[in-house]
């Protein structure tokens, strides 16, 4: 839709969609991230996903999650859908540190410190704070990329790196597959809210019994869906090698869409050289060690726990 009939629609109160629903949630209709090819996109999906990993410092992977976030602001991403993932950031926060406080380790290097009725202990505490922003940093990469991606961009990527068919096939349909799981799970609920069953009035042992119900006409639905999935690739020509049946190689018609520019390569060196510089200096001088964090460096102080 152009911006003349966008505006047009606006004028005479008609809706005009902003997001288009995929099988992995919602992605804006027009965002700037469109501009670049979709390896620049599966290559931004990388880097913010690993580059955390070379980093120990809660600060800066704090940083990066800003970072994430603006670029979703930028790209046109509605900020409000992220609510969803709530209830995953707090249960990830909830199950990591109540792992290190009933089981902190038995180092005597470790800090008591007395938090009421509970002893806790001061680094592996620190430690499990850095490696949760670590976590929920390499998180919202992730929600980025989705939020801004089709599935058929992925497919586009990983075609266009040269990636074998078969492994390209398996990839994209695991992504689907995931989409349809969580389609297929809703199904199931709303049918059983319709037909009565309310599931907050449940004990929550009742409420387990329940999940594990589901993995029944789940499990049943893949099958059936798997045999689908198989039938239409026989019925369409397709064979694991991606060739024709004559032995030909099969035309690529949505990677011919596609145009690698000058951007594009500007923003892949960029994100190459930022990555290998991380890398390194984390590697050879642990610039981006815990010890280094701002935030450990204070709270020592004011604890008084030697380094």
């Amino acid at each position: 839709m152009t911006t003349s009939t966008s505006s047009q629609a606006v004028q005479q109160g008609v809706r005009v969609a902003k997001a288009r629903k995929t099988l992995l949630g919602h992605v804006p209709i027009s965002s700037p991230f469109y501009k670049f090819h979709p390896v620049t996109r599966l290559i931004m999906f990388v880097f913010f996903g690993v580059i955390p990993l070379f980093i120990f410092v809660p600060e800066v992977n704090f940083a990066l999650l800003l970072i994430n976030l603006m670029l979703m602001r930028w790209g046109r991403v509605n900020l409000r859908g992220l609510r969803i993932y709530m209830p995953i950031i707090f249960t990830v926060a909830i199950f990591m540190f109540t792992v290190v406080i009933l089981a902190p380790g038995n180092d005597p290097s470790y800090t008591p410190l007395q938090a009421g009725p509970i002893t806790i202990y001061y680094q592996p505490v620190f430690f499990t704070f850095a490696a949760y922003w670590r976590l929920i940093a390499m998180l919202f990469g992730t929600i980025l990329y989705f939020s801004t991606n089709r599935e058929r961009d992925m497919l586009v990527a990983l075609r266009t790196l040269r990636l074998p068919f078969i492994a390209s096939y398996v990839i994209g349909l695991s992504i689907r597959s995931a989409g349809m799981f969580m389609e297929d799970f809703r199904t199931i609920r709303e049918a059983e809210q319709a037909r009565g069953l309310d599931t907050k009035a449940m004990r929550f042992s009742d409420q387990v019994k329940l999940y594990m119900m589901y993995l029944i006409p789940l499990f049943s639905i893949a099958l059936r869906r798997a045999d689908e999935i198989s039938n239409a690739l026989f019925a369409r020509g397709y064979t694991l090698t991606g060739r024709v049946g004559r032995g030909g190689k099969r035309q690529d018609y949505i990677r011919s869409l596609y145009k690698i520019r000058s951007r594009d390569i500007i923003a892949i060196a960029a994100m190459a050289l930022i990555f290998a510089a991380t890398g390194y200096v984390q590697m050879r001088y642990g610039t981006f060690a815990i010890e280094h964090s701002p935030l450990n460096i204070w709270l020592r102080g004011q604890l008084g726990i030697p380094f």
